[in-house]
């Protein structure tokens, strides 16, 4: 009996314990862990309600690549202290679009794009062939956009090349309005990932007029 009663004092003590513990927890916790709204709402005198960034606001911050067109998330959290208790346009007047910004604010979040001129990481890798002035050209950048022309490749003339490489190079100025399965074959045989695959064309470009001189 006395082993029993023993127990059973063991037991009733580490409830005891636990339901201490969690009281303590939930007094120190609590408060962080209950909802917050995540906007602050004000009345002004006119009655109208605006709706201000709050410190459990989400913010989104994006680059945006004008060239390529990607959107890079690069941040995304609760709001900083120093934009808690902007409303629309003070964030506008913080991030103008002078200054190249979009903000926006939707469904209680905010985001902040900056447009940058040229191209995202990724991209700026990217090579891809042209014709300038009559000229093989090679371009920086996907398919599509031809502003960055990096080099003419005198040596390799247009005239040698085989009639449907040659189609390909007119067809990059035109890329835009081509159809999908025309898009997709230019960009598996005339746009590259790097410097390195380029070369690799180019290198066969160079045999292409070696044979056709040699014919000659």
């Amino acid at each position: 009996m006395k082993k029993l009663i023993g127990l059973g004092m063991a037991i009733m003590f580490m409830a005891a314990m636990a339901v201490a513990v969690y009281l303590v927890l939930d007094s120190l916790g609590g408060p962080a862990m209950k909802p917050a709204a995540s906007v602050i709402n004000k009345v002004t005198g006119d009655g109208v309600v605006e709706t201000l960034v709050g410190p459990y606001t989400t913010v989104k911050k994006h680059n945006y690549y004008r060239s390529c067109g990607d959107l890079e998330l690069y941040s995304r959290g609760p709001a900083e202290k120093e934009l808690v208790g902007l409303d629309l346009d003070r964030l506008k007047m913080k991030y103008p679009a002078s200054g190249a910004w979009d903000v926006s604010y939707k469904n209680d979040e905010v985001t902040i794009t900056r447009n940058i001129d040229g191209y995202c990481g990724l991209h700026r890798e990217y090579r891809h062939l042209g014709i300038h002035e009559g000229q093989t050209a090679v371009y920086q950048g996907p398919l599509g956009n031809d502003e960055v022309l990096l080099r003419v490749e005198k040596n390799i003339d247009i005239s040698l090349l085989p009639a449907d490489w040659r189609e390909r190079l007119e067809k990059s100025a035109v890329f835009n309005s081509l159809e999908p399965d025309e898009k997709l074959n230019l960009q598996e045989t005339i746009e590259f990932p790097d410097e390195y695959a380029l070369n690799m064309v180019l290198e066969n470009f160079d045999e292409m007029d070696g044979d056709k001189d040699g014919a000659n």
